[in-house]
């Protein structure tokens, strides 16, 4: 069987694995209320703590709409993962800080994410690594500088995206 190699598609296709494969090791730690951004957005947190971290930071690493990051940081707050809290020199600017509850689950998962990077980078020499990392660099570029209405077909079996 012939199948085309889409650079999306195989993208997509390696996501969904290692979500399956991280979460399913070990399940969600606390429950139903924590989420794989959160985890993402804690760890960056935690690693950053050093640093102001505003919404508009967020929004910007991560590629993520300001709707989005407001409901995630709001979300996030009430469940006690995160505090946001004004800076001195203007107080329409929230800095955003992790919790001690963050920060103990961000202790948790750095064990757990140092076996999966271990699990992902098995049997790949360092130089293929940085190579991929470039690519993923240059792609991520590409679609950080087109933000383009699809035109022509789009998604798989050339439907059209339908866009409101």
């Amino acid at each position: 069987m012939r199948r085309e190699r889409h650079i999306g598609y195989e993208i997509k296709a390696l996501s969904n694995l290692m979500r399956r494969n991280i979460w399913g090791q070990s399940g969600l730690p606390e429950g139903d209320e924590f989420t794989e951004m959160y985890g993402i957005l804690i760890s960056f947190l935690c690693r950053n703590r050093d640093q102001e971290i505003f919404q508009k930071t967020l929004e910007e690493v991560f590629s993520i709409r300001r709707s989005t990051a407001s409901r995630l940081l709001k979300q996030m707050e009430l469940e006690g993962f995160i505090q946001r809290l004004p800076v001195d020199r203007d107080a329409r600017l929230k800095r955003v800080i992790p919790t001690p509850k963050a920060e103990a689950l961000n202790q948790q998962a750095m064990v757990r994410i140092q076996n999966f990077e271990d699990l992902l980078t098995k049997g790949i020499p360092q130089a293929e690594i940085d190579q991929f990392m470039d690519t993923l660099e240059k792609i991520k570029a590409n679609l950080s500088a087109s933000r383009a209405p699809c035109e022509g077909p789009c998604g798989p079996q050339g439907a059209e995206v339908v866009r409101r």
